[in-house]
């Protein structure tokens, strides 16, 4: 068990990476953050110390642990060629030099934990994926599997390699919730599409225990579902934000009009999704404090 150790954070002023940096400090860890902004990043993350490059560190120091978070986002804007290209650079051009630095040193991290996400999957309409589940072709699986592939090279330094394959990640103020709150409050909130799709789903606070359940068990190898045990289809969240807000959910984006608007990302990210579940945090013992929609979204928003 990893108490009270080094973690390395990328991806540290992101919406999953400052909460868990303020969870890991209150746990006393240390916490040395990567980032390209340092003035940013102090400003985000003031009891966390900054590094611009990996050059910084001491020759001595042991990082006992790499979160590695780094990446565009996803929904920054309409996606382009070169957008696109940048989604995978951002990753694996991270992931790749943190290999580089970590194999030419003599000291290896315990542990590595890569972002992922539950798009590995690709899409499967009503099938059920667990971490087992075979994959299908398309954008969002080769995304995700170039960067755990980049990942995986840790292995060979005798590194624990987890990929956090990860949902919705739901927080008040921050993340998908962010762009969704308002419309809905202004009474303009509804279903995408025809609303059957999945919706793989996880409490902010969930997120970053799953990381710490994930740093604290050695059984722990490979890809882990970090979603809810309760997937909901798009018209059942639609359904349960609205009650959250006391809104009325009316609306609906016909899925050519969401293509239309945001091209191939709605086509990836809005109008398909995956059923995903959580077989292995559940059969290592991990809790869910927020398991249900609905109670997670009174949490959030109430």
């Amino acid at each position: 068990m990893i108490e009270k150790k080094t973690i390395l954070v990328t991806g540290a002023t992101g919406f999953i990476g400052r909460n868990f940096c303020a969870s890991a400090v209150r746990k006393h860890y240390t916490i040395i953050a990567l980032s390209r902004n340092a003035n940013k990043a102090k400003t985000c993350l003031p009891e966390v110390k900054v590094i611009e490059s990996l050059e910084e560190l001491p020759e001595s120091q042991n990082i006992h642990c790499i979160l590695n978070l780094a990446g565009e986002p996803l929904v920054s804007s309409r996606w382009t060629k070169s957008l696109k290209q940048k989604f995978i650079d951002s990753r694996v051009g991270v992931t790749n030099n943190l290999f580089k630095y970590f194999s030419d040193r003599s000291l290896a991290p315990e542990v590595v934990i890569s972002g992922s996400a539950v798009g590995y999957y690709g899409h499967g309409g009503d099938k059920i994926f667990d971490e087992e589940t075979p994959f299908c072709e398309g954008y969002s699986h080769n995304l995700c599997s170039k960067w755990e592939d980049s990942a995986f090279k840790f292995d060979e330094l005798g590194s624990r390699v987890c990929y956090l394959r990860t949902g919705i990640v739901l927080g008040n103020g921050e993340g998908a919730l962010s762009r969704m709150v308002p419309p809905f409050k202004a009474g303009l909130g509804g279903r995408m599409g025809d609303g059957k799709q999945w919706m793989p789903w996880i409490h902010i606070n969930d997120q970053i225990d799953l990381i710490f359940h994930c740093i604290d068990h050695a059984g722990i190898v490979g890809g882990i579902n970090s979603c809810s045990p309760n997937p909901v289809t798009n018209l059942d969240f639609t359904r349960a934000l609205g009650k959250t807000l006391s809104r009325p959910v009316f609306f609906n984006m016909p899925s050519v009009i969401a293509l239309f608007v945001f091209g191939e990302m709605a086509q990836e990210l809005l109008l398909t999704g995956q059923r995903a579940l959580p077989r292995k945090a559940l059969e290592t013992g991990f809790e869910f404090q927020y398991p249900k929609i609905q109670s997670a979204l009174n949490d959030i928003l109430n």
